[in-house]
């Protein structure tokens, strides 16, 4: 039996309403009016409008006539299917959910944003708030967590794009000097054990201890701070992070057995200095890089679905080097009995009530079903957890035994000491195989490879200069003059085909971020109004492009010149 009291009217103009247990989802008078009303007071151009409710279809045919080829539409209601037989699909003009649940609404509206814009209006029928209080409240935080965990995106790619830029090319002789991941494809069909500096990894140290020689262990960043300080060397430690911090992490480390797993991302100066054997991966989306080092250097190196932490390339890379059975460990993602990582670990910090409201720290579920304090980044690893979970098709089991923190949704958690009874033979001691020392490289090959790669970007400078200038001599201020548009399409062509065949990468996403998404056409605007807006795009684009262009000449003259020390 429905829980609703669904009853039909018909207004004076002959059109339909409709009432949900007596509240109207349109007017008694004249729907259609009213739908006009609520879309020009609420609707948002350039934004992903949310509707939460469809009723009988009033506000959403009116959006449909604002709404522009590019924008989104997502519709929220699940009301739908009591009142509405036809089935819509994602062609209709917009996108249709009718179940009420965080990870299909933050699915959906995260594939809408492009760029990790947090330009979400969301729009509440008349009543629906009333009808279905808790699943609007659920609507709404849905929204903004993908908010936050964009905004979370965007200051990282902000913040790093030219150390990532740097990194990827000095680590371009790291790579070509040393291992690629791939050599350690399924190399192994042993146990992995993943480590994490969590809090709750110090209730682990004393059976890491025990079966350290018995399973092959692999940690995430700094970490190996804390298994060092507890005299544990990992078998492999995981380098993702481009910041000064991380190399601050690995500075002055040399009496260690590890070898090195890096990304390219990883500082550079990490693999400067490491003693030992070292591997390079490259993140998933750089599908483009991963051609580039194939082209220009003759390597192969793999693609490896990670996310917002290092923790997460260290599952993933556990998945690629074994068959076996993984167990992780010290993933907290929260803050377990207040404290940010175990005791020793360098970024340590006691959580007091001034670093929660500035963290903007909330409860989730934990592991034991109780709650747990996080904060947005640890969502977004979390997140990634669980997507990297579901994505992976392991021939083993998985498990996370963290025993603490926060509950990894669709993992299976086993206690630590269940999982060594399990699948650990502590009767036999485990040797890691040290692959051979590559060969020594060719140093004048990569030399010259690299001088040609400065010939481009020398080209790339040239041609940009050029079309700041064609830009800045434009007569008309409505209009552009064809041998500018034929200079600005020259450029936009020479972007596009070097941007691949050069070291080039996330310098640009801050870029793309800024000119795509801040000169969205206003309605209406006059032809001096547009030509202003593209002109000012051009302007802003050109000019970036040049900085990051200038830039990324300066560090690959620097790492020729770190190369031609060598022996």
């Amino acid at each position: 039996m429905s829980k609703y009291t669904i009853e039909y009217f018909t207004t004076n103009n002959n059109l339909k309403t409709v009432r949900v247990n007596n509240f109207f989802l349109h007017s008694k008078y004249n729907p259609i009016q009213e739908a006009k009303r609520i879309v020009e007071k609420e609707f948002e151009p350039n934004f992903v409008n949310v509707v939460f409710g469809y009723g009988l279809g009033y506000i959403i045919d009116e959006l449909k006539n604002n709404i522009r080829k590019n924008d989104n539409l997502i519709v929220i209601d699940p009301l739908f299917r009591e009142f509405n037989d036809v089935v819509i699909n994602n062609n209709g003009g917009f996108t249709l959910i009718e179940e009420v649940k965080s990870e299909i609404i933050e699915e959906v509206v995260a594939a809408s944003l492009v760029n990790l814009s947090t330009k979400v209006n969301v729009i509440c029928s008349p009543n629906y708030d009333n009808i279905l209080k808790e699943e609007y409240l659920i609507v709404l935080e849905s929204i903004k967590t993908v908010q936050r965990l964009h905004q979370v995106g965007e200051n990282t790619t902000r913040q790093f794009s030219f150390d990532w830029q740097e990194n990827y090319v000095h680590n371009l002789l790291h790579t070509y000097m040393n291992h690629s991941l791939k050599e350690l494809k399924q190399h192994y069909d042993c146990p992995i054990v993943v480590i994490s500096g969590g809090p709750s990894l110090k209730k682990q140290i004393v059976k890491l201890k025990r079966i350290k020689d018995k399973v092959i262990t692999i940690a995430s960043g700094s970490t190996i701070n804390s298994l060092l300080q507890h005299g544990i060397d990992p078998d492999y430690v995981v380098s993702i992070d481009g910041g000064i911090a991380n190399y601050n992490h690995f500075k002055g480390i040399d009496r260690i057995k590890s070898q090195l797993i890096f990304g390219f991302s990883s500082h550079y100066k990490i693999q400067e200095n490491f003693p030992n054997a070292k591997y390079a991966l490259l993140d998933v989306g750089d599908n483009d890089f991963q051609q580039y080092l194939r082209n220009k250097l003759s390597v192969e190196v793999p693609l490896i679905a990670g996310g917002a932490s290092v923790a997460n390339f260290a599952f993933t890379v556990a998945c690629y080097m074994t068959s076996g059975p993984i167990a992780i460990i010290g993933q907290d993602l929260a803050y377990t009995d207040n404290k940010s990582h175990e005791d020793s670990n360098k970024h340590f910090v006691e959580v007091d009530e001034s670093y929660r409201e500035k963290r903007g720290m909330f409860e989730i579920k934990g592991y034991y079903n109780d709650k747990v304090l996080t904060d947005y980044a640890f969502l977004m690893m979390k997140r990634d957890f669980e997507r990297l979970n579901k994505q992976i098709q392991h021939p083993a089991p998985i498990f996370n035994c963290t025993e603490g923190g926060a509950k990894i949704e669709g993992m299976d958690q086993l206690p630590l000491q269940e999982f060594c009874n399990r699948y650990i033979d502590m009767n036999n001691n485990f040797l890691v195989n040290i692959l051979a020392e590559p060969q020594g490289f060719d140093k004048d090959k990569f030399i010259n490879i690299m001088q040609d790669e400065i010939k481009i970007y020398n080209k790339l400078i040239n041609e940009i200069e050029i079309g700041y200038a064609k830009l800045d001599r434009n007569k008309s201020d409505t209009v552009f003059e064809k041998s500018v548009l034929r200079e600005l399409d020259k450029v936009d062509k020479l972007i596009l085909k070097y941007r691949t065949k050069t070291a080039m990468n996330h310098i640009f996403d801050p870029i793309t971020m800024d000119v795509l998404r801040n000169y969205k056409p206003d309605s209406n605007e006059s032809n001096k109004e547009a030509y202003k807006r593209v002109y000012n795009q051009n302007k802003e684009l050109y000019t970036r492009l040049l900085e990051a262009v200038n830039i990324s000449k300066k560090y690959v003259l620097d790492m020729i010149e770190n190369a031609n020390k060598l022996m």
